[in-house]
């Protein structure tokens, strides 16, 4: 299960500055939800990944850091070391 039970499945009106490019009111955390994670995780600030952590299952983050190739080197890097799931080089 990529959500987690008992939330909303919208993302929160100040969060939607991150989608400036799609109609936030369109996505859904359901159908949506690798694009809002990579999105947040790319771009967000405390609050957003705060949100993004209770609203996702933390082993679906874990395999977007893993195969996603929308975030950034930085980003990816940063999840990895929070996850401790860096590769060894």
């Amino acid at each position: 299960m990529k959500t987690r039970s008992g939330h909303n499945h919208e993302i929160p009106e100040q969060f939607r500055k991150y989608f400036w490019d799609v109609d936030p009111s369109a996505l859904s955390l359901e159908k949506s939800s690798g694009f809002i994670a990579e999105r947040i995780m790319n771009f967000g600030d405390q609050e957003a990944i705060k949100w993004l952590l209770t609203v996702l299952d933390t082993e679906f983050i874990k395999s977007l850091v893993a195969d996603s190739r929308n975030l950034t080197p930085k980003t990816r890097n940063y999840w990895q070391v929070m996850f401790h799931t860096q590769k060894n080089s």
